[in-house]
């Protein structure tokens, strides 16, 4: 839940001039917000009207999604053994730990996330110096070995993150923000990355929009994160979210 900021006012000074004696006094002229005050409380609208507006869309995407639900989940059944869900615990808000909800889009096997482990600490650190070009190779590489013909799909179209409206609503996520890491992710950050944890993860985000492709230089997409913690506002998620809705319709996005 998010708290109602304390309400605090001081009064302005003014000096006023008592003609009898020829002297200065200090004259209190009424309570009047503090610029600091002004600021917090307009953080604190902008933070409930996000919350509002997260839980509001998610609900109507939820209940207008439902058939689509269900055929998602038939395709995945007929096409691979195994869960229709996939949940992966995502580091979130100030590093809370959470369970991510996805349509699953790979085959099953308990290797995969060592895998991807290992595919995303190169990444990270990419101490050969490898060109992006390379790293993304290596990561179209590792897909191709996991992702089921129907995943592929669903990736390419952001239908699998369709089970993530449940973490909005859950207050887990939100529409738009940075996109959680696994917490193995987050333990090879760089320090500085970690300012990104500072807002809520998103279904989508500034540097998803930006990037298009899966990242080809890890820190640009970290700088993007960061660029939206230092200039959120309710404007520029609204922006975000209709710049979004051609960005999944081109299907260029994903592997």
């Amino acid at each position: 839940m998010l708290k109602k900021p304390f309400k605090a006012f001081h009064s302005a000074i003014e000096s006023e001039m008592v003609a009898s004696i020829g002297e200065y006094v200090l004259v209190p002229q009424g309570p009047v917000v503090s610029p600091v005050l002004s600021e917090a409380v307009a953080l604190w609208i902008q933070k409930v009207t996000k919350r509002c507006m997260d839980m509001v869309f998610a609900f109507i995407f939820l209940l207008s999604a439902l058939p689509l639900f269900l055929l998602i989940g038939i395709a995945i059944k007929l096409t691979s053994p195994g869960p229709i869900f996939f949940r992966q615990p995502r580091v979130g808000y100030k590093g809370k730990v959470f369970k991510i909800w996805k349509f699953r889009t790979m085959y099953v096997d308990q290797s995969a996330e060592e895998e991807h482990k290992a595919y995303v600490e190169s990444l990270i650190q990419n101490e050969e110096g490898l060109p992006g070009e390379v790293l993304a190779e290596k990561f179209v590489e590792y897909l191709d070995k996991r992702v089921t013909k129907v995943g592929r799909f669903l990736r390419m179209s952001s239908l699998d993150e369709l089970p993530q409206l449940l973490n909005v609503l859950w207050g887990d996520m939100s529409l738009v923000g940075p996109r959680p890491h696994p917490p193995y992710e987050v333990q090879a950050y760089k320090k500085w990355y970690a300012r990104r944890l500072q807002v809520k993860p998103g279904l989508t985000g500034w540097s998803k929009l930006n990037l298009r492709l899966t990242p080809l230089n890890y820190e640009e997409s970290i700088l993007y994160d960061l660029w939206y913690v230092d200039n959120w506002n309710i404007l520029l998620d609204l922006r975000i979210l209709i710049m979004t809705i051609p960005f999944i319709l081109s299907m260029k996005h994903a592997t």
